[in-house]
């Protein structure tokens, strides 16, 4: 957990230390299988590189790689968060991987979105000729959470409409529920 917490920290430029904003236990509470890389070798395609999905990376430590299901296979280099397992041996697919993963994109937004309402109650002053703009971090803070949710994993949500016939009872009178549709297409 803490390569992932160090990752996030460089995201939101919070360098761990005494000026830091957030604590490694903030961070850590806002915060299957492998496709392989052959290679060519002496005696034909060998199995050394695996990699996980790009939407599947951020790895927290203490996951566990098996071979057909059954067979626990250690990898002789393992980068967690890029989600890259290297094996000194060659190693058939399929690979599957067991594990926390972790959302480090959306951990970094949802914490800049907390300093950001710190910064939204600051004002702007002049005095003696001088301005201060202080809510320009506001709109700063504001352009990184956007970059950092462009590259978070997309979520999912089950939504059921009300106004549909569901098992042949209408809930409106003249709803007599789905129906088959008939497509057109011109050429």
């Amino acid at each position: 957990m803490a390569s992932l917490i160090t990752s996030v920290r460089t995201l939101i430029n919070d360098p761990a230390g005494a000026a830091q904003t957030f604590d490694d236990q903030t961070i850590q509470d806002v915060l299957e299988q492998l496709v392989g890389k052959p290679t060519w070798g002496a005696s034909g395609f060998v199995y050394l590189d695996y990699e996980s999905d790009p939407a599947m990376r951020g790895w927290e430590d203490g996951m566990i790689l098996k071979q057909f299901f059954t067979i626990v296979v250690t990898p002789s280099l393992i980068e967690p968060i890029a989600g890259h397992f290297s094996f000194a041996a060659n190693t058939y697919p399929p690979v599957h991987i067991t594990g926390r993963l972790f959302d480090r994109y959306r951990a970094a937004a949802d914490l800049l979105e907390r300093l950001a309402a710190k910064w939204m109650l600051q004002y702007s002053f002049s005095s003696d000729g001088q301005s201060f703009q202080r809510g320009q971090a506001t709109l700063h803070l504001e352009k990184r959470i956007q970059a950092l949710r462009r590259h978070q994993r997309a979520g999912t949500i089950s939504l059921t409409r009300s106004d549909g016939n569901a098992g042949g009872q209408g809930s409106a009178p003249g709803l007599t529920g789905p129906q088959p549709i008939d497509y057109y297409a011109s050429g």
